[in-house]
């Protein structure tokens, strides 16, 4: 990965120059540019997964409590139904 790298960056020495929201930003090698994006992007992406995974755990643990409640629930009602055949 490296090495491809390392070749993206020496065939892409040309600059370019960027405007943002009308704002001249300064030139730069094309090829910052891209791997800035890149970079950019997949930092994005990690958040939003954290997010979503975060709020998957909280569900989860959620249901967890439930289903223990319900279980417990379901041994109080086997053992009555148990003394009332006695």
């Amino acid at each position: 990965m490296l090495v491809i790298l390392v070749n993206f960056v020496i065939s892409n020495p040309q600059l370019v120059d960027f405007q943002l929201a009308g704002m001249q930003l300064p030139e730069l090698k094309a090829s910052t540019a891209v791997i800035a994006a890149f970079i950019v992007g997949g930092v994005c992406g990690l958040l939003a997964s954290m997010v979503a995974i975060g709020r998957l755990r909280l569900a989860n643990a959620s249901f967890q409590r439930k289903l223990g409640r319900r279980d417990a629930e379901l041994q109080k009602l086997r053992a009555n139904a148990l003394k009332g055949l006695s």
